[in-house]
Parts: C-alpha cells; sequence; structure tokens
C-alpha cells in the first residue's frame, strides 16, 4: 500500500505541469506578496512552478518585455489601454488600498498642506507631485488639475528630487500598502499626518499577449486563492501589518475622479 501511494504521488508529479514565470523585482521588496501570490495559489493547482525574477526595470520597459513575452506577468492598476494591449486577470490584489493615496513629503513640510481640506485647496497651493511618466496616477492627477512632475527612467530619482527641496517635486503620492517601506528606506522624508487621496482603482495582474493558456491557469488559480483565503492570509502578512499604523480612517479623505477611458 505504502508503495503504490508513493507510485500515484509520483505518477502525478510526472503528469503536473511546469509553468516558468518570469517576474520583475522590486529593489524595495514590495514584489513579494505578488510573487508569492501567482506561486503558491498555481501550486495549490497543481502546478510546478519556476519563479525567475528579472531586475526592476522602468514601466515603459516592462511594457515592451510584457508585450514581447519576455516579462510573464505584471501586477498593474487597471487601464482601458493596458487592457488593449495584455491579458488581464479580473481579481483585484489590494483589496483597494492601492487607491488610497498618502502624501510622502520633505520632513518639516507638513504646515504647507494643514488647511487642505477639498479637491479645490490641494488644487490652490499649486504643490507638485512626482511620479514616473507612464505611470496610471499621471492621468488622474491630471484630470483633478493637479501639477505634477513625469520623472523619465528610473522612478526612485523621486525620492532624492523630493528630500532636496528644490528639484521640482513636493510630495510624491503612494498606496497606503507601499508608504511605510518608501518611509524606512528615507528617513529624510515623512508622511503628511492628515490627508487620504482616494479613487476607485486596483492592482490585477496582466498577462503578456504570447501566453493566453497562462492567464486562464492564473484566474483559475487567483479565483481559488480567494475562495480559499489564501489570498487573505498572504496579504495580513505580507502587506496589511504596514497599513494598520497609517490610522486611514482619521484622515481627511479627497476623492479623485477617474475617467472610464483610461
Amino acid at each position: 500500500m505504502y508503495k503504490l501511494s508513493i507510485f500515484v504521488l509520483l505518477m502525478n508529479f510526472a503528469h503536473a505541469d511546469v509553468i516558468d514565470l518570469h517576474l520583475m523585482h522590486r529593489r524595495d521588496q514590495q514584489h513579494q506578496y505578488y510573487h508569492r501570490l501567482l506561486q503558491e495559489s498555481l501550486q495549490a493547482e497543481g502546478h510546478i512552478v519556476n519563479v525567475m525574477s528579472e531586475p526592476e526595470m522602468p514601466v515603459v520597459r516592462v511594457n515592451k518585455l510584457l508585450e514581447s513575452g519576455d516579462l510573464s506577468a505584471h501586477w498593474f492598476l487597471q487601464t482601458a489601454e493596458r487592457d488593449k494591449r495584455f491579458l488581464r486577470v479580473d481579481i483585484p490584489l489590494s483589496f483597494g488600498l492601492i487607491g488610497q493615496r498618502l502624501l510622502l513629503i520633505k520632513k518639516g513640510q507638513a504646515a504647507a498642506y494643514s488647511r487642505v481640506k477639498t479637491l479645490a485647496d490641494l488644487q490652490a497651493i499649486n504643490k507638485r507631485a512626482g511620479m514616473a511618466q507612464g505611470w496610471f496616477d499621471v492621468m488622474v492627477w491630471k484630470e483633478n488639475q493637479l501639477p505634477v512632475y513625469e520623472q523619465i527612467g528610473d522612478w526612485q530619482v523621486l525620492f532624492k528630487l523630493l528630500a532636496a527641496g528644490n528639484r521640482d517635486v513636493d510630495y510624491f503620492p503612494r498606496g497606503a500598502i507601499e508608504i511605510q517601506d518608501d518611509l524606512a528606506a528615507h528617513p529624510d522624508l515623512e508622511i503628511e499626518p492628515d490627508l487620504l487621496l482616494s479613487y476607485e482603482r486596483d492592482f490585477v495582474f496582466y498577462v503578456s499577449p504570447r501566453y493566453p493558456q497562462l492567464r486562464n491557469q492564473i484566474e483559475k488559480a487567483l479565483k481559488a486563492a480567494l475562495a480559499s483565503g489564501l489570498q487573505r492570509r498572504l496579504f495580513d502578512q505580507l502587506l496589511f501589518p504596514k497599513v494598520k499604523q497609517l490610522n486611514l480612517n482619521k484622515r481627511t479623505v479627497i476623492n479623485l475622479n477617474t475617467s472610464s477611458k483610461y
């Protein structure tokens, strides 16, 4: 009986699909949740999963490699343009928290935002947000008539521009699941204490158009991970502890308009 069980196990292993995932690595380690969610959800469906980490790169480069198939998948905010270029897996990944934006600012600059209570107030103080070229937030800020500086190339240069205090960037809006890691890496900055800029979009996985079968496998695996609680467990373990310290429910919420056109 023991030998038969081993034989059946080996036969199942031999017939399991092997999935090689080429995924972008982040220097700040914020990729871990997304990599583990893909790997563990696919493994739970019986697949053998190999994750190959590719170095961090600008979003324009990510788009090119995703189109060519050199990247298997990537997590992005959902947009109409990305829906046309890539294969969307329609499972929200951050439970809406990536669309809850706080302001990373230079230390000592919080007073400049102390009277901001509405979108009109934020427009009136004419502070410029720093963002990377090609980010979804660029379109959101422009639609809401908020000034934006767009960084070409390495987006992490924005932290240096912000710390300098005189380099076109007054604040850096970051998602609630990201900003604590940013602060830990850049102690010369601080989180503005009162504001929360909110829009209704979430991260989803986009799969290379060269791999439609992979898209279907990921969608099936993520639906099962959501139903089983695997996704929530990984989120609570890897991301949510950083959010609890931010007191989101005590902040002044400014809702930002987002067009269905993008």
